[in-house]
């Protein structure tokens, strides 16, 4: 029996545009809270849920939240999945140099998921469940890139 050949398939997906997009006043504080190295999200005064990154309605019972909360740093794990390609600019897939985590985190209770890039364990030992906390990076300007990821608590 012959040895199989590994393929990659690099499927094109037209991406190549300029997208200008306003994140009004509840990315802002997020953002701004960035700055801080704190996460915030936004609770409903009726269900009290927690929306992380926060929003302004309620995806539960549809009130308006105004309340702005101040999460943990540590989470739980809730689900992930191990990624093997990364998309490069004009949206062509290329293999990844090593396989990553991205995972769904639970900061508390009562708010919704946050997806993010899960570092420091083996993707092929992460398990759902576990205890990450927040890694920032050394220097932050409010910026989406400022929680660097999360990794083993």
């Amino acid at each position: 029996m012959g040895a199989t050949e590994e393929t990659f398939l690099t499927p094109v997906v037209p991406m190549d545009y300029t997208y200008n997009y306003r994140i009004g006043p509840y990315m802002t504080r997020y953002l701004e809270g960035f700055k801080e190295r704190k996460i915030l999200g936004s609770r409903c005064p009726d269900c009290k849920k927690i929306a992380v990154p926060p929003r302004k309605y309620c995806g539960v019972c549809n009130k308006v939240m105004e309340e702005m909360v101040e999460l943990p740093q540590e989470g739980t794990l809730e689900n992930f999945t191990v990624g093997h390609v990364v998309m490069e600019k004009g949206g062509r897939l290329s293999p990844a140099e090593r396989p990553y985590v991205l995972g769904l985190i639970k900061l508390d209770d009562n708010a919704s998921l946050l997806l993010h890039r899960v570092e420091g364990v083996d993707p092929g030992k992460v398990e759902a469940g576990m205890k990450v906390k927040a890694v920032w990076k050394d220097q932050v300007e409010g910026d989406y890139g400022d929680l660097d990821h999360f990794e083993p608590a």
